[in-house]
């Protein structure tokens, strides 16, 4: 049976809404790197629901992922496809406005801290221990950025853009807010969620990076 403390899920409205918007992002980087309408559909699915699949496919292991046990996902997927496409080739393949900047890396740092929370809940109720549980958070959070970047070819985490690290510091407050304060799962998330929000945006605005070892400064 499950603890009390470890009942939480997001909000459907704010799970499918983050999926629309990363689905949006994946869509639109894929027009500016000039990819056909398959090659923009895949960007927009890994970027949404990358993480997920990770989690689901490779560590738990429960079954068909979430993602593909309903069309839900799928739909907000294609919708949001649709919808960067079309941002992308009206913008005609220049870089992105400031404006559209701010949005994504708020819509992206909200994200991280919300599917961190999820991996590692989901994890927990599972029965893995509370490394299992940080470690898969992080990889549900940031999954589906790396499978992106790797797609179109981009060194990811170089010069190191504390993503990993955001998520890393959400899920340790996640885990030991329930473990150790013994705090309810809902306030513990969003708790979580909003440090990780805070330090990844911090990040993008100071521009604060990790040094690669072995190279001076």
């Amino acid at each position: 049976m499950l603890t009390p403390q470890l009942h939480f899920q997001l909000p459907v409205a704010f799970d499918v809404g983050a999926t629309f918007i990363w689905a949006v992002t994946g869509a639109a980087m894929g027009v500016r790197r000039g990819y056909d309408y398959t090659g923009i559909f895949v960007m927009a699915f890994v970027s949404a629901l990358g993480g997920g699949l990770l989690r689901d496919g490779i560590f738990l292991q429960q079954g068909p992922p979430v993602a593909v046990r309903g069309p839900m996902y799928l739909i907000t997927v294609l919708l949001g496809a649709i919808a960067g496409g079309a941002i992308g080739v009206w913008a005609g393949g220049r870089k992105p406005t400031r404006l559209w900047r701010t949005v994504s890396d708020s819509v992206d740092a909200l994200g991280l801290g919300a599917y961190t929370c999820v991996g590692a809940q989901m994890s927990l109720q599972l029965g893995l221990g509370v490394p299992s549980a940080i470690f898969i958070g992080v990889v549900n959070g940031c999954g589906g950025g790396l499978l992106r970047d790797v797609l179109v070819n981009a060194i990811w985490m170089l010069p190191g853009q504390l993503l990993a690290i955001a998520c890393f510091c959400g899920a340790i407050t996640f885990v030991g807010l329930l473990e150790l304060a013994h705090l309810q799962a809902t306030p513990a998330a969003w708790i979580a969620i909003v440090v990780t929000f805070v330090i990844r945006i911090l990040a993008i605005r100071y521009n604060w990076r990790t040094r690669a070892l072995g190279v001076k400064a």
